[in-house]
């Protein structure tokens, strides 16, 4: 299956569709470590475990019960999602951060792709609507983080 994600420019915001058909959301309050996000009718909340911690727990909203999280290392640039007592591995997969993937041993089930700044592309080998919302998540969340990172080391050294 091939999606597409859109966003505005200066948003954490994100819809998603397939085949011109809006099947999915990501949005964020400003200043706020909890992710709504909605794929497929179920509703899902993505927050931070602690304000040091690299976990963020994944609750249904429908059931109130905390179905998966995602724990990523130390440099942000990998994480492990767990679902339904499932792992996979969220990477990076270039430099620059504009195309990532999920894996379960090794072998690709989902691959994304940014086309400019405000949009991209995502292949999907299975049907799984909260691993490939999860995946989405994790970029955003990468890049806030990386963002953060920038500006702190601009401030220190100015």
């Amino acid at each position: 299956m091939n999606y597409k994600w859109k966003k505005e420019f200066f948003s954490s915001n994100y819809e998603l569709f397939l085949n011109d058909s809006k099947t999915g959301e990501l949005k964020q309050k400003m200043f706020s470590e909890t992710v709504y996000g909605n794929m497929n009718e179920s509703n899902y909340n993505f927050k931070k475990k602690g304000i040091f911690s690299s976990e963020i727990e994944i609750t249904d909203l429908k059931s109130k019960n905390r179905i998966g999280k995602i724990k990523f290392n130390s440099w942000i640039n990998k994480a492990e999602i767990f679902l339904n007592e499932q792992k996979f591995e969220w990477k990076s997969d270039s430099f620059w951060g504009n195309k990532w993937s999920i894996r379960e041993n090794e072998k690709k089930l989902i691959e994304y792709k940014t086309s400019g700044l405000s949009g991209g592309n995502i292949k999907s080998t299975i049907e799984n609507d909260l691993l490939l919302i999860s995946g989405l998540f994790s970029f955003n969340y990468y890049k806030r983080i990386a963002a953060f990172m920038v500006i702190m080391i601009f401030l220190i050294t100015n």
